[in-house]
């Protein structure tokens, strides 16, 4: 009994002490970003946000969070923006709901009905109207009867035979036997020649239009790096698009990691509809443990690194739009191919 005792403590401690240790790691890299958010990065001030929000790292406070989301949001960091109007919006819809359950204003009572002057209630019935006799209504005549048996029987006049139509033959024409050795000229044999159809052109499609017009998704899964509910993209030049991922999870080496993702959209070709694609992952967490329901896509094994921070120099891809709901991507070394679907 106190070896079971003893055992059950000391899994206990161990317990509580890998816990102490992932907590001192959780606070050390909310430090390095605190340092980063003080000196003005936009990326940081949003994971500092996150981390007081979360309590993951430091205490849980909401308003030092949707401060440092308002520090990023002055940045145009897209989804430090998104958190402050979901706010916005949370704090209308309550305001509203607030003012929808005042109970309304007590409407006046309608004024009592005047009442009756003497002149109206001492007011003497009129006599009734002397009743005109109607006059007898005559009906009108009727046409006399005739009887059937007195008038004569008709005979129906049968049809006239219709002419026999006599058309005229057009004259054949004459045929022409084809000319022998013994004639002057030989023949010469025409042959036709089959019209050429040219299609059109195929029309050029618009890259950026078609990139922001819709979500975009992988094997069903939002996609991390082009616009989807998971990225929030802007369009930063006439040629070029940036995307912003939020945070999301996946598994690498049976170690949970927690991040986000930047791509960059550009080298757009209209024509040809192609566009380069280059996106880098920010480990912002790692657990320690596989995460039972990761949230991010699926991807390579040599896609993303169990190590906190940006990871440099990022995967380049060349894209390519078969039309405006479908498209391809490719590495540099055409070992990773992804195919993206529009809804």
């Amino acid at each position: 009994m106190r070896k079971i005792v003893a055992i059950v403590f000391l899994s206990f401690a161990a317990v509580c002490a890998s816990h102490a240790a992932d907590d001192d790691i959780q606070k050390g890299i909310f430090d390095s970003y605190l340092k980063q958010a003080a000196d003005g990065d936009a990326v940081a001030q949003y994971v500092v946000a996150q981390s007081y929000e979360n309590g993951r790292g430091t205490e849980k406070n909401l308003e030092k969070a949707y401060h440092w989301y308002e520090m990023a949001a002055k940045q145009n960091y897209p989804l430090a923006v998104v958190k402050i109007e979901e706010r916005t919006n949370k704090e209308q819809a309550k305001a509203e709901a607030a003012r929808s359950e005042k109970p309304e204003a007590a409407k006046p009572e309608p004024a009592a009905k005047a009442v009756l002057s003497k002149h109206v209630l001492e007011k003497k019935p009129e006599p009734p109207h002397r009743q005109v006799a109607a006059k007898p209504k005559t009906k009108p005549a009727k046409a006399p009867v005739v009887p059937t048996h007195a008038l004569p029987p008709v005979k129906a006049s049968k049809p006239a035979p219709a002419e026999p139509i006599v058309r005229a033959e057009a004259p054949k024409p004459e045929t022409k036997f084809p000319a022998t050795q013994e004639t002057k000229f030989p023949a010469t044999e025409v042959v036709a020649k089959a019209t050429v159809v040219e299609e059109p052109p195929r029309p050029a499609i618009n890259v950026i239009q078609a990139l922001l017009g819709g979500k975009w998704e992988r094997n069903r899964q939002d996609a991390e790096f082009l616009p989807s509910s998971r990225a929030a993209c802007l369009q930063s030049s006439s040629a070029e698009v940036v995307c912003f991922s939020q945070e999301l999870t996946r598994n690498v080496d049976n170690t949970g990691l927690t991040y986000n993702v930047k791509s960059v959209i550009s080298g757009i070709n209209n024509k040809d509809a192609k566009f380069n694609l280059r996106y880098i992952y920010n480990v912002v967490d790692i657990a320690g443990r596989p995460y039972p329901q990761p949230s991010g896509m699926p991807g390579e094994s040599n896609d993303i690194i169990a190590k906190t921070g940006w990871q440099e120099p990022g995967i380049s891809m060349e894209c390519h739009l078969r039309d405006e709901h479908s498209l391809t991507c490719s590495g540099a070394d055409r070992k990773i191919t992804y195919q993206f679907v529009r809804e």
